[in-house]
């Protein structure tokens, strides 16, 4: 195991800390919010020092990296950069213990938007950044690990080689310097976008700032307990709606489009993605819920698509399961969406038909295009989709398991691990919103943060580095 080209990884997402670090104290000195201020300054100090350790101890072996050490660095990633992100939370002046500011993290780096806050509106606007930057970073690690590794063909973890910008492969982090700068480019100039959109519908800037990062992160996380306190009116909830398309479909498509390399056969599956949430806001509109505004339900379901779970929605919660079976839906393969991914479900679904077929009419050819594109379907595609199926099942079963012998029902246990597990916030939308995390146990606590970086990283991941060191050839 090369674990300095591992450690060299590492410290460059150390170094983003910082530089988030930085921003944070500008921030703090230039609205003279210095309450808080020592706590950037220690994180700035401390995600500087690991960052150029890390950096120094591997720099000499980043281009000897190979599948199973990136997937090492991308769960090392996931646990020990949420250790620098909860200084300020801990070293602040609200009491957050070691473990709830971990939680907190946590919950913001994987994009989940749980949150042991009791009331956000009196955090300083300077740590409420702080969330909202958390978000960021881990959707950018996220795209990141899904271009150049659990989505490789190699690997097969996540099927993204199989779709249009997704063919990065084993090489990604040998050419770790074009691919990240594209890739923080593209991710940086979608989030400044947001930022101008939001502004430009009269929402506040701290507000716009907060709210791109969690869209472009698909996160959580906001500066108010309501959404509805910072979007007012069905025209910003259109816009909203829109925005919660750009964690949905693939990450590169408006990078296509500008370069004008778009092709509609390129992005069956943002097509197919495109067609489904018309169809279900449509059908929901007309048959479930006709006195709600059409931009809510609009809202509803891009947001629970896009595993994100913001909504101003004001339904009972007949409709909850509906939207908790869209989370497990969730986006593109390339997106920062967490869920089962619609294309896993296709294949599935469609290899299924198939041996129904084959049975039937035993001499049929068989097609195993995806979307009917150059894309093959193989064996060992299904078997790791249905393989990704069983342990959800398993998870959910376990994780609800634990949940029960806290405070909550099995109703809200069994619904909040489906929520862990897609890593969506836990919002009226499925009737959860009165869940206090601070309240919970610390086995439920940390319980619930093995499962948000379960959710993102993926058990068949552990599963796949389990068995390289097993069968070591």
């Amino acid at each position: 195991m090369n674990y300095k080209s591992i450690l060299f990884y590492l410290g460059i997402f150390s170094l983003l800390v910082t530089l988030f670090s930085i921003f944070n104290i500008l921030y703090t000195i230039y609205f003279s919010f210095y309450i808080n201020l020592n706590s950037y300054i220690t994180t700035f100090l401390a995600s500087l020092f690991v960052g150029s350790f890390f950096c120094f101890l591997g720099k000499k072996n980043s281009n000897k990296i190979l599948l199973s050490e990136q997937i090492v660095f991308i769960i090392l990633c996931f646990i020990l950069i949420p250790i620098l992100i909860s200084i300020p939370y801990y070293l602040s002046i609200y009491d957050i213990s070691f473990l709830n500011s971990y939680f907190e993290s946590v919950s913001g780096f994987t994009a989940t938007g749980f949150s042991i806050i009791r009331n956000v509106e009196i955090i300083d606007e300077p740590l409420l950044l702080w969330r909202s930057s958390s978000q960021w970073l881990g959707g950018l690690l996220f795209l990141l690990a899904t271009i150049g590794t659990i989505g490789s063909k190699q690997i097969k973890i996540k099927p993204s080689y199989l779709v249009s910008g997704g063919a990065s492969g084993r090489n990604f982090y040998n050419n770790f310097n074009v691919n990240f700068i594209k890739i923080v480019l593209i991710y940086s100039l979608l989030t400044i976008g947001l930022i101008f959109v939001f502004k430009i519908f009269n929402i506040r800037l701290l507000e716009s700032f907060n709210l791109a990062f969690t869209v472009i992160s698909s996160g959580g996380f906001f500066s108010k307990n309501y959404l509805s306190s910072i979007i007012i009116n069905d025209i910003q909830v259109f816009v909203l709606s829109i925005a919660l398309l750009l964690p949905i479909f693939n990450f590169f498509i408006l990078f296509d489009i500008i370069t004008k390399k778009f092709k509609f056969k390129n992005y069956q599956e943002d097509l197919h993605l495109a067609t489904f949430i018309a169809l279900s806001t449509t059908f929901f509109y007309f048959f479930i819920n006709s006195n709600e505004s059409f931009a809510k339900i609009l809202l509803a379901v891009t947001s629970s698509i896009a595993t994100s779970g913001l909504t101003i929605y004001s339904d009972n919660h007949n409709s909850a399961l509906f939207f908790i079976l869209l989370t497990i839906v969730g986006g593109s393969l390339i997106s920062t969406s967490s869920g089962f991914k619609y294309t896993r479900i296709y294949i599935l679904l469609k290899i299924s038909y198939q041996e129904i077929i084959r049975i039937v009419k035993p001499i049929n050819i068989i097609d195993k295009n995806l979307f009917n594109r150059e894309a093959i379907i193989d064996d060992q595609d299904v078997k790791i989709a249905f393989l990704v199926f069983i342990s959800f099942i398993l998870s959910l079963f376990i994780l609800s398991s634990i949940l029960t012998f806290d405070s909550l029902s099995f109703e809200s246990s069994f619904k909040l691990s489906i929520l862990t597990l897609t890593n969506t916030l836990n919002s009226s939308l499925y009737g959860l919103d009165s869940v206090v995390f601070f309240d919970l146990s610390n086995l439920s606590k940390m319980s619930l943060i093995c499962f948000m970086l379960l959710g993102k990283i993926e058990i068949i991941a552990i599963l796949f580095l389990i068995s390289k060191f097993i069968f070591r050839e």
